[in-house]
């Protein structure tokens, strides 16, 4: 999912504020640093996974904040279902968004119970390219939704550029990157989703975003203005879809909790 989104993730299983802004930020933080791999060895949701378990016995102090990863893992395998994942990707940060992901190297953790269970109650089978940026521009609806409604989304997110420097010895050790690799990378990522600007601007770059990414991973061309006003006029829609992956998101949670 994206970001604000996944702030929001971490908002609706954590309360605390200061556990908040800690949490977000590695949430945050997964998804930018995967950009620092021209080609990855591990699918994205795999590392998360494996990063979590690295911060549990390398940085055991760090506990419990790191289960954010788990809390990302849940949204993103229920934004592949709820949205479709296509076949290929290439890891631009210039797209709106990247996940390499594979089912068969999930099986190794307690996630793919989450990811079935979910599979069996959301799950619809996406026709091609067109379900995909289908989905995409779904996902522009719901950061929207956030930005207007929950405003506290956008200062956890200017908060994180600074909190990153907490989770970098996690960051550096895992990935065996110097500091610097990894809070450049962070700081290209963070500056893309233009944190806490005109709402008209952050939509616009989202969906100057999305037609890079069609245009390059599917070989289609959208309307810009189109796409931006189709969102801009879909205000109940917007809000029933974030309603809908919130009520979804909770449930993949409960479930992981319990096993």
């Amino acid at each position: 999912m994206l970001p604000r989104r996944h702030i929001l993730d971490v908002y609706e299983t954590t309360k605390g504020d200061k556990e908040l802004l800690s949490m977000a930020t590695l949430t945050l933080a997964i998804d930018a640093i995967k950009y620092s791999q021209k080609h990855p060895k591990k699918d994205h949701l795999v590392e998360a996974l494996e990063l979590n378990e690295f911060i549990c016995y390398m940085f055991p102090l760090k506990r419990p904040n790191n289960r954010s990863l788990l809390y990302h893992v849940v949204s993103d395998l229920l934004g592949l279902l709820m949205y479709g994942f296509p076949k290929k990707t290439k890891q631009s940060i210039e797209s709106l968004e990247t996940i390499n992901y594979s089912e068969k190297n999930m099986e190794a953790y307690p996630v793919i119970e989450v990811w079935n269970s979910l599979k069996g109650k959301v799950y619809s089978k996406k026709h091609g390219a067109t379900s995909i940026i289908e989905g995409f521009i779904k996902k522009i609806m719901i950061e929207m939704y956030i930005i207007e409604h929950y405003p506290f989304v956008d200062d956890i997110f200017y908060e994180s550029k600074e909190n990153i420097k907490e989770w970098l010895p996690s960051f550096t050790g895992y990935y065996d990157k110097h500091v610097k690799t990894i809070r450049n990378t962070f700081d290209k990522w963070w500056s893309t989703w233009l944190c806490k600007e005109d709402k008209d601007k952050i939509l616009q770059s989202m969906v100057d975003r999305l037609c890079y990414q069609a245009e390059h991973e599917f070989d289609i061309i959208l309307d810009k203005n189109q796409v931006i006003s189709s969102i801009q006029d879909k205000k109940e829609e917007c809000q029933k879809e974030n309603m809908l992956f919130s009520k979804w998101y909770q449930e993949g949670i409960n479930l992981l909790l319990k096993i």
